[in-house]
């Protein structure tokens, strides 16, 4: 009965984690009428939309500290409080400035997003269960990159983009009153304020297993950080062709790849005993569908498709990562070295490479404009998402130096 009422709380938990999954997504569909909205380029939206993970670089250390010493569910609350306060501003903003600090607060709560459910999983599971739970979670997660989609797309054309950002913030009303009623946490004693941080800090800092794992997380997720936060749509009807609501859609299949990989890893890296052998199969094959995706030519809906189905499933073998810094990690620990890989992933992944990718697109423009917005050649988006197969082989290169766990725990104490 603990048992289930573990497994009930912690995929309830990653409601946390798909509220804010959702967020780092939306962009995609708003990205042409934000264009058109503020009369601005690819450059400065992307800069609009890295706001969202400047606030996780500043705050997702610290948020890893605090979970390790505070409640999980007070503050998961704190982050939904403060996104949806993000989200009105956002909704009502009429400068850059200000959408920019919309978009800010609603990035604090990411910074507690993904840890902050993996931690409640390490509260309520046993560690033999970790690579499954949290392939669960990032399950749970990629349903709100689905949602930022097809759905918020919809809304958009039938609503207009900022009413379309209210109904996401009456969603993380709705979220967080279940969160509420159903999120409990054992009576385990907390540490105090300030106990062993700094030496658990520098544990964490020291430890090559979480610079390793955390790269290759970032890179690995490259796909879903540069297609699916941002540009994904923007590309698929300028360089491919594809129509407002084809494109959202294929957008969408890097979310259901996801969904179904995130599981199918973490059970194969589980059954065999084994971690790297799985990121490896995922990575290498992740780098030859974004090849395909980019270069193949005159790609119907159909393989398009499938390309972006086929590029989510693989990029998931990024979520064995987390057991292994779990693994490699002492349990008083897990909550920061899991912030660490997190400040990584959105520091580099998101932070940098989104802004990096649109100033390439800026910077290799041709000065065409097409319905209000810049239109880029298929040679234009070509060139600057290299980034992604680049990052992909970084991440293998990273598997490469990591220690096989084989699923246990190979952590010293601190």
């Amino acid at each position: 009965m603990k048992n289930t009422k573990g497994w009930v709380i912690s995929l309830t938990g990653s409601l946390f984690f798909f509220y804010a999954f959702i967020q780092v997504n939306m962009m995609t569909p708003l990205n042409g009428e934000l264009l058109k909205e503020f009369q601005v380029n690819s450059s400065t939206i992307s800069f609009l939309s890295a706001w969202y993970f400047y606030a996780n670089i500043i705050f997702i250390i610290p948020a890893g500290l605090m979970l390790d010493r505070y409640s999980v569910r007070m503050l998961m609350m704190i982050g939904i409080a403060i996104s949806v306060i993000g989200l009105v501003i956002f909704g009502f903003s009429n400068t850059l400035a200000l959408a920019s600090f919309g978009r800010f607060l609603t990035g604090i709560m990411m910074a507690f997003g993904l840890i902050g459910c993996l931690k409640l999983a390490s509260i309520w599971l046993p560690a033999i269960h970790m690579a499954l739970a949290s392939s669960l979670i990032i399950t749970i997660g990629m349903l709100g990159g689905i949602i930022a989609q097809v759905p918020v797309a919809v809304m958009v054309n039938k609503f207009g983009w900022r009413n379309a950002v209210f109904v996401l913030a009456a969603l993380g009303v709705f979220i967080a009153i279940i969160l509420f009623f159903i999120i409990k946490e054992p009576s385990i004693k907390k540490k105090e304020k300030g106990e062993n941080v700094f030496y658990s800090l520098m544990h964490v800092i020291k430890n090559k297993e979480n610079w390793y794992c955390g790269i290759f997380t970032c890179f690995v997720n490259l796909p879903l950080a540069i297609l699916g936060a941002l540009f994904g749509s923007t590309y698929l009807m300028q360089a491919r062709n594809f129509s407002y609501i084809e494109s959202p859609i294929i957008v969408s299949m890097l979310f259901i790849g996801m969904i179904f990989g995130s599981p199918f890893f973490g059970w194969f890296s589980d059954y065999i005993k084994k971690r790297k052998v799985p990121m490896y199969l995922g990575s290498i094959s992740c780098f030859i569908f974004v090849l395909l995706m980019l270069y193949l030519p005159n790609v119907s809906f159909l393989w398009m498709f499938l390309l972006f189905f086929l590029i989510g499933f693989t990029s998931a073998s990024q979520v064995l990562g987390y057991p292994v810094i779990t693994e490699s990690n002492p349990a008083e620990t897990t909550g920061t070295a899991l912030s660490l890989a997190a400040f990584i992933i959105m520091g580099i992944g998101y932070g940098l490479g989104i802004p990096f990718v649109g100033k390439l697109l800026d910077k290799m423009w041709v000065s065409t404009m097409v319905g209000g917005i810049p239109f880029y050649q298929i040679q234009t988006y070509q060139k600057a998402f290299l980034i992604i197969p680049i990052g992909i082989l970084i991440g293998i290169i990273m598997v490469f130096l990591m220690k096989e766990t084989k699923c246990k725990s190979i952590s010293k104490d601190f």
